[in-house]
């Protein structure tokens, strides 16, 4: 995709600064909602992350490529609906067995 660390799966929480947003608590699913700046190239991305405690891998994460004014406006609750928004998106986690690729369209954040 790109020269830069955070085009290319896999994704290294150092590689990054981190702006937490806040909680999702829509429909109980407590997803973690944060925006990951690249220490590299400066690109921000929305990061969303569900796991369900009474599920064994049910851990996933979503991360989309958003502009400034987005990264700016974003709220947990609008976070996913952004993130179903996006041209692409990269996902993954033990839900879906990767370390990381890129999706686009509806995100599965629910049971």
């Amino acid at each position: 995709m790109s020269d830069c660390i955070c085009m290319n799966p896999v994704f290294r929480y150092p590689d990054f600064d981190r702006i937490e947003i806040g909680v999702d608590e829509t429909k109980g699913r407590f997803g973690e909602v944060s925006i990951h700046v690249c220490g590299t190239c400066g690109r921000k991305w929305l990061h969303y992350y569900v796991t369900y405690e009474g599920f064994s891998q049910s851990g996933r994460w979503y991360r989309g490529l958003v502009s400034d004014e987005t990264a700016g406006a974003v709220t947990p609750e609008t976070a996913v609906q952004i993130l179903e928004g996006l041209e692409w998106h990269f996902y993954g986690g033990i839900y879906f067995g990767t370390a990381g690729r890129q999706g686009r369209g509806p995100i599965l954040v629910d049971l």
